[in-house]
């Protein structure tokens, strides 16, 4: 064994298992430094949300348990990674340093200048995605824009071996103990406050169990049951999703783990049906690295609309608006119970997000980049690629957009995912008494709730007004 360590530089992909720049350098033959930065940049940035930064704390707990279980240590840096990172590296005499990337244009920037700041070199993985970005390109050469043909082409193209699990070599952790550039995990309270959100559990060991659990029967009646609006996630009962997100966004699943879950599923559905919906839920999959493709080959997405059409957009500018959107007063009970559960859970199903985030835009007419942010600032699963591929999505500016003519009618979307009512029921309490017809339009009752607000708009007329104002930035007016 060589007497020179290397660093693992972990950042999105909080786990031991199937964790490709963490296997490299364990196959060195060197002994392995752990470290994670925490970089002031990101942590002060207003997509950075507290929810997620506490789940992302107990992450590193956690893993740091399981490092020193291991035989190594997991070190902490906080600052900017451009200085901490060499440092460490001229402390410990590093040789080299391991990396899985990471595609927003600040990690592509960020690891760019880190290759001209170490003195040794960096070794850079694809380990997010199963195909990485400039595997699936059209027969022209250039990367997708549309999902449809993106999913066709990277179906065609994958092979067992492209999602096959790796095993954990078996290298040397290294406990380093006496190191001036590094700290201890810091709280939550040092870095940025207190959160009394419900954390989901934060171990490698639950998130496997999850996955195990879901693609061992629930996955079955995903085609049927995902469009459910779960009132309480991560409370260990049978929703219709998975509810993986936040352990995909922070990297303590692989994407490897789970669509090799899904493939073992699709061999033992027990029927056609059971296994179209494995694939739908495998689709889902390929949803999110086609957001990151995007965000790789398009990095102008991450700052504003995809398609420059609608760069002259009227967007309405109603601060009064956009804070009862955020706070659940809109008066309209399906989307108020969505952004309640959100403040206080820090997550909602998909279709709730859907129906927010088309209320948002097309009801309201706000800039979906508003949405945007508060969804960052708010969800514990946050990603920057399929946050912003729904949101522009929802709005009709992005990739694959929902056409701009099509507008979610909240309470036709509350009657059809939230037949009995019982979601309204469990986020929006002054509502609990009335019935199934009269809670998704209480407004419309002879003595309605005094305790609720009316509708902040009219949908007919609102969808109106947006249409007008797409076809005005299209030149169609």
């Amino acid at each position: 064994m060589s007497e020179q360590p290397v660093i693992h530089w972990f950042r999105r992909d909080l786990r031991i298992t199937d964790n490709t720049a963490l296997n490299a350098a364990l196959e060195t033959d060197s002994p392995v430094i752990t470290v994670f930065c925490f970089d002031d940049k990101i942590l002060n940035s207003p997509n950075t949300g507290t929810p997620r930064l506490a789940f992302m704390l107990n992450v590193l707990d956690n893993l740091q348990t399981a490092i020193w279980k291991a035989g190594g240590r997991l070190l902490f840096l906080r600052g900017n990674p451009l200085q901490t990172l060499p440092a460490l590296v001229a402390e410990t005499g590093a040789s080299a340093v391991y990396v899985n990337k990471d595609y927003t244009p600040y990690a592509v920037s960020r690891d760019r200048a880190m290759q001209e700041a170490l003195s040794v070199p960096l070794h850079c993985y694809d380990d997010a995605l199963i195909m990485a970005p400039g595997t699936v390109l059209t027969k022209n050469g250039d990367p997708y824009s549309v999902y449809t043909p993106f999913k066709n082409n990277w179906r065609s193209g994958i092979k067992q071996a492209d999602y096959a699990v790796q095993d954990t070599p078996d290298g040397h952790l290294y406990r380093i103990h006496e190191v001036d550039a590094a700290t201890d995990l810091p709280s939550l309270e040092e870095l940025r406050g207190d959160t009394d959100i419900d954390l989901p559990t934060a171990t490698e060991e639950h998130a496997q169990q999850r996955l195990e659990h879901f693609t061992d029967g629930v996955i079955y009646k995903y085609d049927t049951r995902r469009n459910e609006l779960t009132p309480d996630p991560f409370d260990g009962s049978d929703a219709g999703t998975s509810q993986l997100s936040p352990y995909f966004r922070m990297g303590v699943l692989s994407p490897r783990q789970a669509f090799t879950a899904a493939a073992k599923a699709g061999k033992n559905a027990p029927s056609d049906e059971a296994k179209a919906s494995v694939t739908t839920w495998a689709d889902e999959l390929i949803w999110r690295e086609f957001y990151m493709h995007v965000m790789a080959h398009f990095p102008h997405v991450y700052r504003g609309n995809f398609r420059d059409t609608y760069d002259n957009l009227a967007w309405d500018d109603n601060p009064d608006a956009l804070e009862r959107w955020k706070n659940g007063e809109t008066g309209y009970p399906i989307v108020d119970a969505a952004m309640r559960q959100l403040k206080t859970t820090g997550w909602m199903p998909n279709r709730a997000r859907m129906v927010v985030s088309s209320f948002l835009t097309k009801d309201l007419l706000i800039n979906w980049r508003e949405g945007e942010r508060h969804f960052m600032q708010l969800l514990v699963d946050g990603d920057p690629a399929a946050n912003n591929g729904g949101w522009q999505w929802a709005a009709g500016t992005g990739t694959d957009a929902q056409p701009y003519f099509r507008i979610f009618n909240p309470t036709s979307q509350s009657t059809k995912f939230d037949k009995n009512g019982d979601y309204i029921r469990r986020w929006v309490p002054e509502l609990s008494d009335l019935g199934k017809k009269a809670i998704h339009e209480p407004w419309t009752m002879k003595l309605p709730p005094k305790n609720y607000p009316e509708p902040i708009v009219d949908h007919k007329q609102a969808r109106e007004k947006t249409l007008a104002a797409f076809k005005k930035a299209r030149g169609d007016a």
